[in-house]
């Protein structure tokens, strides 16, 4: 894996976490909500999953948003770090 899909993967699991604590939803709530195991939703969240478009699709309609919402705020945040240096 590259500095930057590793990279990627933290910014992604990042965006996951926060949209999950917004929509509050517990990791476990999340994992039981959308058939995904708690393992691998903390993978994700912690940048070490690289998910497939089935699981950010259960985990999105799980709780009420779509995909691309994860994506959105992948980028935000990485607006933001821009503007941090």
């Amino acid at each position: 894996m590259t500095r930057q899909q590793r990279h990627d993967l933290i910014v992604l699991g990042e965006a996951v976490r926060e949209i999950r604590a917004q929509r509050h939803f517990s990791a476990s709530d999340l994992a039981k909500a959308s058939g995904v195991p708690l393992r691998r939703l903390t993978a994700l969240e912690d940048g070490w999953l690289d998910p497939d478009i089935k699981m950010l699709h259960k985990l999105a309609m799980s709780m009420g948003i779509r995909r691309a919402a994860f994506f959105r705020r992948a980028e935000e945040l990485e607006a933001d770090v821009g503007r941090e240096t």
